[in-house]
């Protein structure tokens, strides 16, 4: 795992016709992060509506802000920060997770460290500096920290990706070395009511919700070979050195 910092950038794909749709939220997400003074590296969007800004595939329905520290939870719970309680409709807290309730919709905050090298890019939206996760980042999270807990929505997500920066997720394989067999176990079990899930997201790109199952297991196919190349040449490495130190 690494940690890096966000690049700059003016504009993404999507981003004029998405953000829209979650304006007032973000801006409440802004809110919480301002009044609680996070620095500004430390935190990121991302989860589906990441992806959504880039790709317009799905609409995903809250905000999920990720940081990078637990302590900065303190820094933001309701129970502790006047400004924040006085905002929210209501609040679920837990060591790693926080979850705010806006009228708007809620807004997720989440403790994970990073995982890719540039996890995020830095917009300037309604005069504010917004980080955003990059797409990799996103469904890497996804596959590593919830590889038990996979649902529709994530194949489609890893599906989208994948399908628009194949090389750019696939440089990445090597971080789900210890994930894959779980995150297989659970495709073998979700598989089986993935349409009848699916059926419950607002798809945007009706094809790719058909795609999604194939792309998916296109991709674990793909991530297995590279693992394995990776596992072959190590192997190979730790030979040669081997010869070389025997007399």
């Amino acid at each position: 795992m690494t940690r890096s910092t966000s690049r700059i950038t003016t504009a993404i794909p999507g981003l004029r016709r998405c953000f829209p749709l979650r304006k007032e939220l973000f801006k409440k997400a802004l809110f919480v992060l301002e009044c609680s003074r996070i620095p500004e590296g430390e935190w990121a969007i991302g989860g589906g509506v990441a992806l959504e800004l880039r790709f317009h595939h799905r609409e995903s329905r809250d905000v999920d802000v990720f940081v990078t520290n637990a302590q900065y939870l303190l820094l933001i719970t309701p129970r502790l920060n006047r400004e924040v309680f006085s905002a929210v409709a209501d609040y679920t807290e837990s060591s790693n997770f926080l979850k705010l309730k806006f009228q708007e919709g809620e807004v997720d905050f989440i403790v994970a460290p990073r995982l890719t090298e540039n996890p995020c890019e830095t917009l300037k939206l309604w005069g504010k500096k917004v980080n955003i996760e990059s797409p990799e980042e996103v469904v890497l999270k996804k596959l590593f920290y919830r590889a038990e807990a996979l649902k529709a929505r994530d194949v489609v997500d890893v599906a989208a990706v994948y399908e628009n920066r194949r090389d750019v997720l696939l440089r990445f394989a090597h971080l789900l070395g210890p994930r894959i067999e779980t995150i297989s176990r659970r495709w073998d079990k979700l598989k089986e009511f993935y349409e009848k899930e699916a059926e419950g997201l607002e798809v945007l790109d009706t094809d790719l919700l058909k795609r999604a199952p194939l792309l998916f297991e296109e991709f674990l196919r793909e991530v297995r070979k590279r693992i394995a190349l990776e596992e072959k040449l190590l192997k190979q490495g730790r030979s040669c050195r081997s010869n070389k130190t025997q007399p």
